[in-house]
């Protein structure tokens, strides 16, 4: 797969000459340049992103965004705590991880208000709900701890365990409809807002279940930065998480534009089809604004305090810590 090394090429370094709050940028300063590495290849999942490059929302903000493609060779929470990059996008469950580690990390923003993970099977496997799990073979690609957290709990909450399944870890030699129609497991894990595109346009009957029917709700796509940068450079800070929201504003209310956008930022030929991106960016939508007047980017103690508490019973934190440590709200604004 090829791959563009960066969006934004210039390498310099980034310039903490601050603006006001409230101040717009007036060109009377240097642009200040910030790196945020997402947790994917480029697609309409970053839409708002790419919208405040090219609307020049950051550029309002005194900010020159590189967004450094993903690839499978760099872990983009890693690049942050090495400070090879400012900011990047992880799921909620990845950042508590690190947090029990005691790596200098934490959220100040959450895009992706519910997870957008779900289970799916072949409407032929009659699996329609978690009890109909028992005894059927679930697959997991790549073994990611948030898929491994949502069906441990889906399974106890119709008292099953992990014992009453077969888990299968599976790789991406196939895709995942290709693994049910080669009979590879029964149910697998997917994104609902870009997987099933290829369910819906093949006329694949399936069944769905969403974790969100289980009392599972989590953030995805949480933006993180380097406590360091949290601490001594809280302008850039707060001129990132503002631009993105803009960002996301705009996307919601112009999607085509914002579709437009995001094409000018894919390179994966697998993503290089505007009725594909035009159909993640409305299932997008949902998950990061559920509610018209619902502010994007908002995070809660309780959430965070809910999924800290599931993870710390199933042991896939190390050791115990503050949730409040792991996060911050002070960039969000009202």
């Amino acid at each position: 797969m090829k791959m563009l090394p960066t969006i934004v090429m210039a390498a310099c370094a980034l310039v903490t000459a601050a603006l006001a709050e409230g101040e717009t940028y007036k060109g009377d300063v240097p642009l200040r340049h910030v790196v945020v590495a997402p947790k994917w290849v480029n697609q309409a999942q970053f839409a708002g992103m790419f919208v405040a490059i090219e609307e020049g929302i950051y550029k309002k903000y005194g900010l020159e965004l590189e967004i450094r493609e993903y690839d499978f060779e760099r872990d983009p929470v890693q690049e942050v705590i090495d400070k090879d990059a400012d900011f990047a996008l992880t799921t909620g469950e990845r950042l508590l991880i690190s947090k029990s580690k005691n790596e200098p990390i934490q959220a100040v923003s959450a895009i992706f208000q519910t997870s957008p993970y779900v289970l799916i099977s072949l409407k032929e496997k009659n699996i329609k709900s978690a009890a109909d799990l028992d005894g059927k073979t679930i697959g997991n690609k790549g073994g990611n701890v948030e898929e491994r957290l949502f069906i441990s709990l889906i399974l106890e909450s119709v008292g099953l365990t992990e014992k009453s399944v077969a888990i299968k870890k599976l790789g991406f030699e196939k895709d995942e409809l290709q693994n049910l129609l080669d009979d590879d497991v029964d149910i697998i894990d997917i994104y609902k807002t870009s997987q099933l595109y290829y369910f819906e346009t093949r006329g694949v009957e399936y069944e769905i279940i969403d974790p969100e029917r289980y009392g599972f709700n989590v953030y995805n796509d949480i933006l993180i930065a380097h406590t360091d940068l949290i601490d001594r450079n809280k302008d850039v800070v707060r001129d990132f998480v503002k631009g993105t929201i803009e960002g996301w504003e705009f996307a919601i209310k112009n999607p085509e534009k914002a579709v437009n956008a995001t094409m000018k930022y894919v390179t994966d030929p697998s993503y290089n089809n505007i009725a594909y991106e035009r159909y993640m960016l409305e299932k997008n939508i949902p998950l990061i604004q559920p509610e018209e007047n619902f502010r994007i980017g908002s995070m809660s103690h309780a959430k965070w305090e809910s999924l800290y508490k599931n993870m710390q019973e199933k042991g896939f934190l190390e050791k115990c810590f503050d949730i409040k440590r792991a996060f911050t709200t002070e960039f969000i604004p009202e």
